[in-house]
């Protein structure tokens, strides 16, 4: 029986986290609310967004695809710009702390 390694988590940034893939790769993953229809649940799970070679490029792509956005939150440019500046922040705080 094969046994599955979990993954290393490289950079937390809340709703959205970068993980070890490969040698080669790494992998994007966003926390999201998904409806199961069969029980008619709701549930939070973390979902693939992406792969990347390096964890900037991950960063880069985070933010040029917005994937930390709360669209819910982000109703007026106030609230967009707030969301931008606290994942600017985080992604500040989580490079200093790798190296």
């Amino acid at each position: 029986m094969t046994e599955t390694k979990e993954k290393t988590i490289l950079i937390d940034l809340g709703n959205v986290r970068i993980k070890e893939y490969d040698s080669l790769n790494v992998q994007i993953e966003r926390l999201e609310e998904v409806y199961n229809p069969i029980s008619k649940e709701t549930s939070n799970k973390w979902r693939f967004k992406g792969y990347s070679n390096t964890i900037l490029n991950a960063l880069k792509l985070i933010v040029n695809k917005e994937l930390f956005l709360d669209k819910k939150a982000a109703n007026g440019l106030k609230n967009y710009l707030k969301q931008i500046e606290e994942i600017h922040n985080k992604i500040m705080i989580a490079l200093e702390g790798e190296k």
